[in-house]
């Protein structure tokens, strides 16, 4: 059975840039987010390294999330491979190729049934073989069934300790999980076994990217580079850690590069503007994002950040009714809800602005963010109680945003002082 291999464009997880103002009632209101493109600004302006992949796959242009499901569909990934099609579909309802690849991985995972079925008879017969147990691992994985996968792939190491390929897929189970640092522990005990393989050294470098590592990352990118993976999804990658290593100028050469060779690219695009938007350059940062939408209409990444060029040009009105147009893209997108939040918030826009933030926190209940900003609006509307819980959410899941412990202390000093 074919080993079961891993590729990742990228997770929900990315930089994010938060400017904090100050609201009328002299309380610090966190803005906009960048699909953790950008850095997050806290109180004193210092800057804190939350670290990013380059785009989310449910977020990607369409030309690029077909290729990662084609990708996924062709290391045996199906049951995401599905997933990605599917989101295809719904932008583009007549891709003749989402739709035959969708159908042949429906087919295929009926086969993969029967595979489980042979491996775990096999099990039974012989329980010794450590290869039986990373197919058996592999094959429930295809099928997004990682509990089972976890099981297999753990038996299989405890057969074989030094078996490359079940260190590697456990290490991508285990970053499905985000439990990053012990996948890295996972992925450097492939590579110990195989030195030479790119792949290893991508997804090792996911991993320390993630747990904020951006040195290590790009060490490892670049090692995967120089072993033979000249795919656009790395050179993305590379030039994220760039970014998060402020080092703009190598960033925007790379951005420049690639477009000479796929001058309409929209990810190439996106990520070249959200260059210039770390740089303060507003309107050049607008126009590649504006290429990008017309290259891909249905990018919904790119409409939220042309939403946000256009907020920090004090375009308000017009910002609304993009980052409105980026959730008729994408109704689950948690980000744009946020910032179409905090647009409809600075117009005066209150009470659909509490509904934003609740749908934003519908679908990421992870956004201290969020939960601050809201915290906000209730209280704006004489609900202390309410905005207090909200605020110790906001502390809960992020205990180092400050903005949330300064809106409760002021919010106590407030409503003692009106007793």
């Amino acid at each position: 059975m074919k080993r079961l291999k891993f590729r990742r464009l990228a997770t929900t997880v990315g930089l994010t840039l938060f400017l904090l103002n100050t609201c009328p009632q002299c309380f610090a209101l966190t803005e906009m987010h960048f699909d953790r493109d950008f850095e997050l600004m806290d109180l004193r302006g210092a800057a804190s390294d939350t670290p990013a992949l380059p785009f989310n796959p449910t977020n990607a242009g369409t030309q690029n999330l077909l290729a990662y499901g084609n990708e996924l569909l062709q290391d045996g990934y199906l049951k995401e491979a599905s997933d990605v099609f599917n989101e295809v579909l719904k932008r583009d309802a007549q891709n003749a190729i989402a739709k035959s690849n969708l159908d042949l991985c429906e087919k295929r995972i009926v086969e993969i049934d029967r595979s489980i079925e042979q491996l775990q008879e096999a099990v039974a017969n012989d329980p010794y073989k450590p290869l039986t147990y990373n197919n058996l691992g592999a094959a429930y994985l295809s099928k997004g069934e990682a509990d089972e996968a976890l099981k297999a792939l753990y038996q299989a190491l405890r057969l074989r300790p030094n078996y490359a390929e079940a260190h590697y897929n456990l290490g991508h189970l285990l970053s499905l999980r985000h439990d990053y640092s012990q996948a890295i522990v996972e992925y450097q005990a492939a590579l110990q076994q195989k030195p030479d393989s790119p792949e290893y050294h991508k997804e090792l470098g996911d991993a320390m990217h993630l747990l904020n590592r951006a040195d290590s990352a790009l060490i490892e990118y670049h090692e995967a580079q120089r072993l033979g993976d000249n795919s656009i999804s790395l050179k993305l990658r590379e030039i994220a850690v760039l970014r998060d290593l402020k080092n703009y100028e190598s960033a925007q050469e790379l951005c420049t590069t690639l477009l000479k060779s796929d001058p309409e690219n929209p990810e190439i695009l996106n990520q070249l503007g959200l260059v210039y938007l770390r740089l303060g350059k507003i309107e050049v940062a607008q126009q590649c994002f504006t290429r990008a939408l017309k290259a891909d209409p249905k990018f919904a990444q790119a409409q939220n950040h042309l939403g946000i060029t256009l907020y920090q040009s004090n375009r308000l009105s017009e910002s609304i009714t993009v980052f409105r147009d980026a959730l008729d893209l994408k109704p689950d997108y948690a980000e744009a809800y946020y910032n179409l939040g905090t647009a409809l918030y600075r117009s005066g826009n209150v009470k659909d602005a509490e509904t934003a933030l609740q749908e934003a926190i519908k679908y990421n209940p992870r956004d201290a963010f969020a939960f601050n900003n809201l915290g906000l609006i209730l209280l704006k509307q004489g609900s202390v109680d309410e905005a207090i819980e909200n605020w110790r959410k906001a502390i809960a899941i992020d205990p180092n945003l400050a903005a949330a412990f300064l809106n409760i202390g002021r919010a106590l000093h407030l409503a003692k002082s009106r007793e």
